[in-house]
């Protein structure tokens, strides 16, 4: 027994108070459990303190300032328009501490415990918790795991938060940089490698894979590139990185592309190759009788429940995408679950949104996936935002909205959107894709005009071959 150890009995324990942790712990509550949540560090998780939230509004905040070239044109004269990088981060960081207060009041009004700390399996159904000044044994009755994920690290590059930066330097320092390299061209790296090149920032993005944002369709591959280009974004694919030196007041990369090596120069190189999720020796989970599958996930029935029927796990720590609201979904399944309730992980979409410039969003399977799977039986159509009214109007007529659907039933299998505010037109296509809904239903549903929305039953016209307002080829 460690000194100043003690023993205290938990109803439910949630470990991680990120969205998929507190929502979990908030659920549980409502039916019933008393909970007690553990977090090492600050609730709200990656997503709200360092993340989703502060990421997104500097992309908006960067967003509304490149627009203003565009609003000169049309007649909006904005004269001395710059950037104060310090009121900058002051707006970042309030959306921040607005939210993680916002979670803390919601937890503490469904009575849920929190105890500051990070816990580690000493048995099947006990954790020990380790804070600054005591540690502390919790013997729990069910227990859900949502300890979310970290950066990935790149070997040989120490990050030292001056020339060599993780995604929280790109966030939280207010300066706006004469030039920058960003290594990772998946969804983190073009996001945050737009925004600051939208503030001003010479940006050279540089990916390993033969192109940037794997797994997107390649139309919307080539229009971000595009936007990009006109962006002042340098964007290397291919590329071996290896090694890194500072000279000065600057860093040094060394590429290769094949046979050929070079040198890249910037003031700072920031390192963004993905995430991993938490499930580290520190956590013990062999003790709790918790097992890694192949893949370094747990492993989970539809309930969320690992090999011991009395613990749960959820979000980034589990098979699927590392994204916010598939763990707030799977937090309600694993605290209704853990009450006893018939619930189970149905969800036949998750929509997912990189907020890049233009954003890109998409819901069910791609073009090449549906072909794998149904051969011949897949119909694709395509409408783009130039014919769109409303599109138009807002100056933001590059993209399209493309779905993908079944040919004899004509029952939706996919959608995928390029353009502006693709991020909440997508809410649509998930909704529609689980109710079953055909191309006929998206025709036949009457959208308000002039809107973005109005290109779902564009679309679905151009399948059916009856489009209205773009000229396509007679058979």
């Amino acid at each position: 027994m460690v000194v100043g150890e003690f023993t205290e009995q938990a109803d439910l324990l949630v470990i991680g108070g990120g969205p998929g942790g507190y929502s979990a712990a908030i659920r549980a509550s409502q039916l019933g459990r008393n909970v007690t949540l553990v977090e090492r560090g600050d609730i709200g998780g990656v997503c709200l303190n360092v993340g989703c939230i502060p990421s997104k509004a500097l992309i908006e905040l960067s967003s509304r300032f490149h627009e203003l070239d565009g609003l000169a044109k049309r007649g909006v004269v904005t004269e001395d328009a710059h950037i104060d990088p310090v009121a900058l981060v002051q707006t970042v960081t309030a959306s921040v501490e607005r939210l993680t207060s916002g979670v803390r009041q919601l937890l503490k009004a469904a009575d849920v415990q929190i105890v500051q700390g990070e816990a580690s399996f000493v048995g099947p159904n006990e954790v020990r918790v380790r804070a600054s000044h005591e540690t502390s044994r919790i013997k729990f009755k069910d227990c859900i795991l949502a300890t979310g994920s970290s950066p990935r690290e790149l070997e040989g590059f120490v990050v030292d938060h001056q020339h060599i930066l993780d995604s929280t330097d790109l966030l939280f320092a207010p300066v706006v940089r004469r030039d920058l390299i960003v290594i990772g061209g998946g969804y983190i790296g073009i996001e945050l490698g737009s925004a600051h090149a939208r503030l001003g920032t010479k940006v050279t993005i540089l990916e390993m894979a033969p192109e940037i944002l794997m797994g997107v369709e390649p139309e919307i591959q080539r229009t971000l590139r595009s936007v990009l280009k006109q962006m002042g974004v340098e964007v290397h694919t291919g590329i071996k990185v290896k090694g890194v030196k500072t000279t000065g007041d600057a860093v040094v990369v060394e590429i290769q592309a094949g046979s050929t090596v070079e040198q890249i120069r910037a003031g700072a190189v920031a390192v963004m190759v993905g995430r991993v999720p938490n499930l580290g020796d520190d956590l013990a989970l062999g003790t709790a009788g918790v097992g890694i599958g192949p893949e370094g996930r747990l492993v989970v029935d539809e309930q969320m429940r690992t090999a011991n029927p009395h613990v749960f796990a959820i979000g980034d720590i589990v098979a699927g995408p590392m994204l916010a609201h598939k763990a707030y979904y799977e937090a309600k399944v694993a605290a209704e679950a853990a009450t006893g309730r018939p619930t189970g992980n149905d969800a036949t979409v998750i929509p997912a949104v990189i907020f890049s410039e233009p954003e890109v969003a998409s819901a069910g399977l791609g073009e090449q996936e549906a072909r794998d799977r149904f051969g011949d039986d897949v119909v694709v159509a395509r409408f783009p935002y130039r014919a769109n009214g409303r599109a138009i109007v807002l100056g933001a007529a590059v993209g399209e909205l493309k779905v993908v659907a079944a040919k004899a039933t004509g029952r939706l299998l996919g959608v995928h959107i390029v353009g502006i505010d693709a991020s909440n037109l997508i809410s649509e296509a998930a909704l529609a894709i689980e109710l079953g809904a055909t191309i006929d239903d998206l025709a036949l549903t009457i959208h308000p005009h002039p809107t973005l929305s109005e290109m779902y039953p564009e679309a679905a016209e151009v399948a059916q071959g009856m489009p209205t307002h773009i000229i396509t080829q007679r058979g």
